[in-house]
């Protein structure tokens, strides 16, 4: 017997024994416990959005909507069974159906107010480990109620933005585990399904423990006989599995409020999504996006125009994405009136302005002399610049509570990802008398049928998704736009579930009448995207 077998064997037995052992010392651990670092901070996009309920389909005819942003940044400042989690107001912002009603990021909203100075105080949240609840505490209600006679908007609204970060209970990392949550944001028992759990992360559902609402609770604003229930939730979160830190979630609520002159109801959801630096991200991380998501669930309605004619019909297009993307591109900046920066890209190079992706992955700002300045900002928007052809337009919202002198900027380093588009891939999707469907990755088509036509739902990633285009005749066809609820979810409602798996999400939903037995699509899929550093200089002042 050759004395190499017995040396192999004792090295396969060697390895084997010492990958046993990093396996367990690497493991990742059966329960999630939350167990930060002290004194380590956490940004968050946080958005709440508003709705009266009308009733019915989970739209909302009246077209009255609330979406309230911010960012917060944690701070655990406190440990053990009893901790305190310090949160950090960094931007604010308010609005509705009728335009913007507060920003933190405009100066002349500030202006002799006391806003600045409370809110740079914060606020803290405590969580009870022995009793399993999280609870807003006391400090600075004074600052809520500033703002609140500043904007005009109530007390317990603006309070659902301190969101909790983490939930006070053990979890078990164990797909289907279940357990009761009691005291997270103000919501009566929930139960929270484990359905996900990898290596990095677990990702839970949040429902009702039963359907009986609790009786009515007092609500924070109490300047009249007001009291509340909650009579639904569905929630999703994505959890930290190391540390118990959340990655991800949006809580869906219904609320009867009970007032002396009457009942209102009202419809909310709470998102919210850490992030390293809230200033960079994809289209999809801005502002504006989540303000869309707000108008689009209180008024879907819309017709959308297809052609009848082939003479009303677009050429299809031709695509071909750029060999040398942004290599001669024109750059500029500037403040605009809203105290926003503004990034503007003039492509020279052919760039499909209009279906490539940008993403903003990194942000300086350097002042005459060349030094960093320390300013901090939130995406607001990545978007074609409608003013101007084949340009893109990147806008930033200052952070802060002091307005920033914006004449210190003199040049913005930006390092961004451009995301050019395949040419699309036409397809058909069938229409019948059952529901049929098209999938390819992210992206996916489902015509499920009703009364009186179809209701197409479109789906998928911003650079991997399908879409009608204005190339085909449409002729005996209609669509309209809608938030029709499929499973007790309106559609508004799914997409910001959907976006705590994957914040790339976009969707599509409309009612679809005709004599037809087909919808035709086209499919669009990414190229290879590239990295870029971009110099911004200021733009010159316009005479």
């Amino acid at each position: 017997m050759s004395n190499k077998k017995p040396i192999l064997a004792l090295i396969a037995l060697i390895l084997l024994a010492a990958q046993s052992a990093a396996t367990v010392a690497f493991a990742a651990p059966a329960q999630v416990v939350f167990n930060p670092t002290q004194g380590e901070p956490r940004d968050y996009r946080v958005g709440v959005r508003v709705q009266p309920e009308d009733g019915g389909d989970g739209s909302n005819s009246r077209g009255e909507w609330l979406a309230l942003q911010s960012v917060m940044r944690y701070r655990v400042s406190a440990g053990g069974l009893m901790s305190t989690t310090h949160i950090e107001p960094r931007f604010m912002q308010a609005e509705n159906e009728s335009g913007p009603l507060f920003s933190s990021a405009r100066g002349d909203d500030l202006e002799d107010t006391s806003i600045p100075r409370l809110m740079r105080d914060g606020f803290d949240l405590a969580m009870d480990r022995d009793g399993k609840s999280t609870r807003p505490g006391n400090s600075n209600r004074e600052a809520w109620q500033a703002v609140a006679d500043k904007s005009g908007v109530p007390v317990s609204q603006l309070e659902q933005q301190l969101v909790a970060p983490a939930l006070a209970q053990t979890i078990p990392a164990r797909q289907g585990a279940q357990l009761a949550i009691d005291g997270f944001q103000g919501m009566p028992t929930l139960r929270l399904t484990v359905t996900e759990v990898d290596s990095d992360s677990l990702i839970a559902t949040l429902t009702r423990t039963d359907d009986v609402p609790r009786p009515p609770q007092p609500m924070s604003d109490t300047r009249d006989s007001t009291s509340t229930r909650v009579t639904h939730v569905d929630g999703r979160l994505r959890i930290d599995r190391d540390s118990g830190w959340i990655q991800a979630m949006t809580l869906i609520s219904d609320r009867q409020i009970e007032r002396t002159g009457g009942t209102t109801r009202l419809h909310s959801v709470v998102t919210m999504e850490a992030v390293d630096d809230p200033a960079t991200g994809t289209m999809g991380d801005g502002l504006r996006e989540f303000r869309t998501n707000a108008m689009s669930a209180a008024m879907p309605d819309y017709d959308m125009y297809l052609p009848e004619t082939a003479e009303d019909t677009l050429d299809r297009p031709v695509i071909e994405p750029p060999t040398q993307p942004l290599a001669h591109a024109e750059t500029g900046f500037h403040i605009d009136e809203d105290g926003a920066l503004v990034l503007n890209i003039t492509h020279r190079d052919d760039e499909n302005v209009s279906l490539d992706q940008l993403a903003l992955d990194a942000l300086t700002l350097r002042d005459a002399d060349g030094k960093t300045l320390d300013q901090g900002f939130v995406l607001d928007s990545i978007a074609p610049d409608h003013e101007q052809d084949d340009a893109t337009r990147i806008r930033l919202l200052p952070l802060g509570w002091q307005a920033p002198d914006p004449g210190d900027i003199a040049e913005v380093e930006a390092s961004v990802t451009y995301q050019p588009i395949n040419a699309p891939r036409y397809v058909s999707l069938p229409l019948r008398d059952t529901p049929t469907r098209l999938d390819n990755g992210v992206a996916h088509a489902e015509a499920v049928p009703t009364d009186d036509g179809w209701l197409v739902s479109l789906t998928g990633g911003y650079n991997t998704y399908y879409t009608y285009g204005l190339n085909t005749v449409f002729k005996g066809r209609s669509a309209t736009t809608t938030n029709r609820a499929r499973d007790g979810i309106n559609f508004a409602d799914r997409i910001l579930l959907e976006r705590v798996d994957d914040p790339d999400i976009w969707g599509l939903q409309f009612e679809l009448t005709g004599d037809i037995d087909a919808f035709d699509l086209m499919f669009y899929s990414p190229a290879e995207p590239s990295t870029h550093a971009l110099t911004f200089t200021r733009d010159a002042p316009e005479r």
